[in-house]
C-alpha cells in the first residue's frame, strides 16, 4: 500500500491548495513530523525548489500524494507513482472575439490528453488510473488538443503578417482562425492605430513599430506610446513582469508571513504598480536569490522578466524611441489606457463590474490589493479569469475620462 504514491490531475494553484489542506486534515497531517502520506503540490507559480520536492524519494513507509496541473502530463517522470486521479479539466487561455478579451477558463480535456495522464501512472511498473468521468463522457471528448490558432488570440498574427503586406483573409493558414476573430483583430488593431481597417487593410507607421516588439499588440502600444507619457523605464519594466509568470509565491504551511511579506509592496494605485514596486527592489537587491526566498518571491519569473526588459529597452533604442522615466501616477495610467482601453470596467450598484467592451459581469479576483478593500469605480484589467464567475486579474484604478482623452474612438463608446 505504502509504494503505491498518487498523481491527481486539478486545473489550477486555488484548486490544488484547498484540496492540499483537506488532505492535510483529514490525514491530521502535520507536514514537518512523522506520518505516513506527505502532500506535494506541483504547479508554474512554485518556486523551483518547491517544485523539485516531489521528485525525491520518501521514506519506505511513506505514501506521496502529488497535486499537480497539466504541468506534469507531459515530459516528466515522478518516481514511484503507481496511481493516477485524473479530474478531466484542463485551464486554457480563450480569445472571446465578441468582446475583444482573452478569457482564461477550465475547458474539457482531449482525448488524447486523458491517455497522457494515464500513462503517468505506472512509468517503471504496473499502475493503475482513477477517472472522474464516464466513459460516454470521454467518448464526447475531442480527439486531440485544439491547435492554440483556433482559440487564442490572433492578433498579433495579423499585425506580423500585415508588416509582411500579407493579408490574413488571404493567406492559407494550416488551421485557419475563425473569421469573427479575424474581424475582431482588425478592429482591435485599428482601435490601437496600428492599422486602417477597410475593405483592404493597411499597416499604418505606428503599426510598423508595434510589429518590431515580440509581444501582444497591447503590450506593444503601451511601449511604443510611453516615451510621450514620459514613463519609458516604467512601462518597460512592467511589461517585462506581465511577460512572465505569477511573481509571487504561496506558501500553505507560511500563508502568513507570505501575505505579510507580499503586502510590503502593495500600491493604492492598484496591481500593476505593485508588480513595479516588485521590479524596482528585485534590481537593487544585493542578494536577489536570497531577497526572493525571504519575500516569498519566483526568483527565476524575475530573473526571466530581467532578461526580457534588456532585450526591450534594446528594441526600443534601435526604434529610436526615448527611454525616460518619471514618477507621475497619472501619466502612467493614462500610458496603461492607450494599450488597455479594451479592459476597462465600470463598478455596478450590487459591486460587481461590468466590461465596456462587451457588458460582461465580473468580479475583482482574490489575488488583487484591492480585493475586500476598497473598490474603485472605474479600473483597468490585464485579464479575465472564468470559473463559476468572471474574475478581473491585476488591475488598476482608472477614471473614465481618462479612456476618451487617451483613445479618442472611444468618446461615443463609454458613458
Amino acid at each position: 500500500l505504502y509504494s503505491h504514491d498518487v498523481l491527481i490531475f486539478l486545473t489550477g494553484q486555488d484548486e490544488i491548495e484547498s484540496l492540499a489542506q483537506q488532505i492535510r486534515k483529514l490525514a491530521k497531517i502535520n507536514t514537518n513530523g512523522p506520518t505516513n502520506i506527505r502532500v506535494y503540490t506541483l504547479y508554474a507559480q512554485l518556486s523551483h525548489s518547491m517544485q523539485l520536492e516531489c521528485f525525491l524519494p520518501g521514506p519506505s513507509n511513506m505514501r506521496k500524494v502529488v497535486l499537480a496541473t497539466n504541468i506534469a502530463e507531459t515530459s516528466i517522470t515522478i518516481p514511484g507513482i503507481r496511481c493516477v486521479i485524473d479530474c478531466g479539466f484542463v485551464k486554457e487561455k480563450f480569445f472571446n472575439s465578441v468582446d475583444g478579451i482573452d478569457i482564461l477558463k477550465a475547458v474539457r480535456i482531449s482525448r488524447a490528453q486523458a491517455w497522457q495522464r494515464t500513462g503517468r501512472a505506472g512509468r517503471d511498473a504496473p499502475g493503475v488510473c482513477y477517472r472522474t468521468y464516464t466513459k460516454s463522457e470521454m467518448d464526447s471528448f475531442l480527439s486531440s488538443t485544439q491547435p492554440e490558432i483556433l482559440r487564442a488570440n490572433p492578433t498579433s498574427t495579423v499585425l506580423q503578417l500585415l508588416a509582411m503586406d500579407i493579408d490574413c483573409n488571404n493567406f492559407d493558414f494550416l488551421d485557419a482562425p475563425l473569421d469573427e476573430a479575424l474581424i475582431s483583430a482588425y478592429r482591435s488593431l485599428d482601435g490601437l492605430g496600428a492599422i486602417e481597417y477597410g475593405p483592404i487593410s493597411h499597416i499604418t507607421p505606428l503599426g510598423r513599430l508595434m510589429s518590431q516588439y515580440p509581444l501582444d499588440p497591447k503590450y506593444s502600444k503601451l511601449l511604443t506610446s510611453a516615451s510621450k507619457f514620459g514613463c519609458m523605464e516604467e512601462i518597460l519594466r512592467l511589461v517585462s513582469v506581465l511577460s512572465s509568470d505569477n511573481i509571487f509565491v504561496s506558501s500553505n504551511d507560511k500563508n502568513e508571513l507570505a501575505t505579510l511579506a507580499h503586502a510590503k509592496f502593495h500600491s493604492k494605485h492598484g496591481d500593476h504598480l505593485t508588480l513595479l514596486n516588485v521590479y524596482n527592489l528585485f534590481i537593487k537587491a544585493e542578494k536577489p536569490k536570497v531577497w526572493c526566498h525571504d519575500n516569498f518571491l519566483n526568483y527565476r519569473c524575475l530573473i526571466y522578466a530581467r532578461n526580457v526588459c534588456r532585450q526591450l529597452s534594446e528594441i526600443s533604442l534601435r526604434l529610436g524611441l526615448t527611454i525616460n522615466s518619471s514618477e507621475n501616477i497619472e501619466s502612467f495610467k493614462k500610458c496603461l489606457l492607450s494599450g488597455f482601453f479594451e479592459n476597462v470596467a465600470i463598478l455596478q450598484k450590487d459591486g460587481s463590474y461590468l466590461t465596456c467592451s462587451g457588458n460582461l459581469k465580473a468580479k475583482m479576483h482574490p489575488s488583487s490589493v484591492f480585493h475586500l478593500k476598497y473598490k474603485p469605480k472605474c479600473i483597468l484589467f490585464t485579464q479575465m479569469v472564468q470559473t463559476d464567475s468572471n474574475f478581473l486579474r491585476q488591475v488598476t484604478d482608472v477614471f473614465i475620462d481618462w479612456a476618451k482623452e487617451v483613445v479618442p474612438c472611444l468618446k461615443n463608446g463609454i458613458k
